[in-house]
């Protein structure tokens, strides 16, 4: 028996032929952001931003990351969702609309994406469901600086400065440990990891949440640091379970492969 789909797949050639040609409508006349459907939510978005323009034309993103946490979600009780790394929200108004996790807190230090992540939360009724945190995560309290990703991807936003992520536009951002903020003890946590090269600092501050709870995680690893972050969680009684694109997977919860 195959497993059920927690999400539509991406849109058909007609329909997606249709939203690229309403999309290049709304660029040549200036009329950007806009909103569009997908998932059954309701998103604003700039179709010059490429995980915008993912969502405008496909009406999804990231699926089979989604279906991954959505499977585990719909099996066990899932006591708190952290999107780390949230953007403009669609993990979080995924979790949110599908009441797959009890608390949800999505992190967005770029104030650009942020403002958009709220948008986005009020748009789907979910700002009082949703807790929208404008701080980075690190393994230290300090301010730090982000440098904005290019305008054809502000989800590459960074602290460590890639080489893809321009250095023009700089903000100086709040940087806390999550350790230092919540207190969770036995509970389930999904964790979703989207910090562009930042991942390492930002475990090393919520290593007692770690310890404490029974957590999944996705990673995402831009770097050639994969045997690292296996010893880190190995480390930490974590083990490895698979690889979707470049999110990694890594959980202590019993039973869960």
């Amino acid at each position: 028996m195959s497993n059920p789909r927690h999400f539509r797949s991406p849109i058909g050639p007609l329909e997606r032929a249709v939203r690229r040609v309403y999309a290049e409508a709304r660029q040549r006349l200036g009329l950007i952001p806009y909103s569009v459907p997908a998932q059954g939510a309701r998103f604003l978005v700039d179709p010059y931003d490429y995980v915008d323009r993912f969502i405008a034309l496909f009406g999804v993103w990231e699926e089979a990351q989604l279906e991954d946490l959505a499977a585990l979600a719909t099996t066990r009780k899932i006591d708190v969702f952290v999107d780390a790394g949230a953007n403009t929200g669609f993990y979080s108004v995924m979790f949110g609309l599908k009441s797959l996790a009890s608390r949800i807190i999505a992190f967005e230090p770029d104030p650009g994406n942020f403002a958009r992540l709220v948008a986005n939360l009020d748009a789907n009724h979910l700002a009082r469901r949703i807790e929208a945190v404008p701080l980075a995560l690190g393994d230290e309290a300090s301010e730090v600086t982000l440098y904005e990703g290019a305008k054809y991807n502000r989800g590459e936003s960074s602290i460590v400065v890639p080489e893809q992520t321009p250095q023009e536009v700089t903000f100086r951002v709040r940087q806390v440990r999550f350790d230092d903020q919540y207190v969770f003890a036995g509970e389930n946590l999904i964790i979703k990891m989207d910090v562009e090269g930042y991942e390492f600092h930002a475990l090393a501050g919520m290593e007692r949440t770690l310890a404490d709870n029974a957590c999944y995680l996705q990673v995402e690893l831009y770097s050639d640091r994969l045997d690292e972050l296996k010893a880190l969680f190995s480390r930490l009684g974590y083990r490895f379970l698979r690889t979707i694109d470049i999110d990694h997977y890594f959980t202590n919860m019993p039973g869960v492969d």
